[in-house]
């Protein structure tokens, strides 16, 4: 069995907050769209259900944040649609975690995101239709855009007690932390 560099691990491993959106969690794709980064390596460190409220909301998707990049409007239509309905918050570990997670997610846009991608796979909606219909994109999820970021995400959702070390099965074969 040959051992990974735990040096190389360490530098490498990240974690990153993942959202499974109202959208999502209405149409029942949550497990379906966990799978898929566990089928990809990744493993689920912190889950839970959430209803989020309005001030919990602002706190996740800041003025500072969306609404000098994107415009107060879209910031306030963000604010509506995860507080709709309950969502499904989750911390993958992994190499890369980052990274890896928002390739599978796939462009904001669904319209953008490639087949085989959850955006591309299980959303179409695009800018147009939504500035159209005055609501925020249905892209069913969000993932931190940077190690920093996940780290600002995962303890506005997580407490330290809610998230897990634990070897899955393929760490134990490849031996790596």
């Amino acid at each position: 069995m040959q051992t990974i560099n735990s040096q190389f691990v360490a530098e490498h491993l990240e974690r990153t907050l993942l959202l499974i959106k109202p959208d999502a969690v209405r149409r029942g794709l949550a497990m379906e769209v966990l799978s898929r980064f566990e089928r990809a390596g990744l493993k689920i460190v912190g889950l839970k259900m959430v209803k989020v409220d309005r001030a919990f909301a602002e706190k996740h998707y800041t003025y500072e944040d969306i609404a000098m990049r994107h415009g107060e409007a879209v910031r306030n239509q963000l604010l509506d649609y995860i507080t709709e309905d309950p969502v499904v918050a989750a911390v993958m570990e992994g190499i890369k975690a980052v990274e890896t997670v928002r390739k599978l997610c796939g462009a904001t846009e669904p319209t953008a995101a490639a087949p085989g991608t959850i955006r591309g796979d299980y959303c179409h909606h695009g800018f147009e239709f939504s500035r159209a219909a005055g609501q925020a994109i249905r892209n069913i999820i969000h993932a931190s855009a940077s190690v920093e970021e996940a780290e600002t995400e995962i303890a506005l959702w997580f407490t330290a007690s809610e998230c897990f070390d634990y070897r899955r099965a393929d760490q134990q074969e490849h031996q790596y932390v």
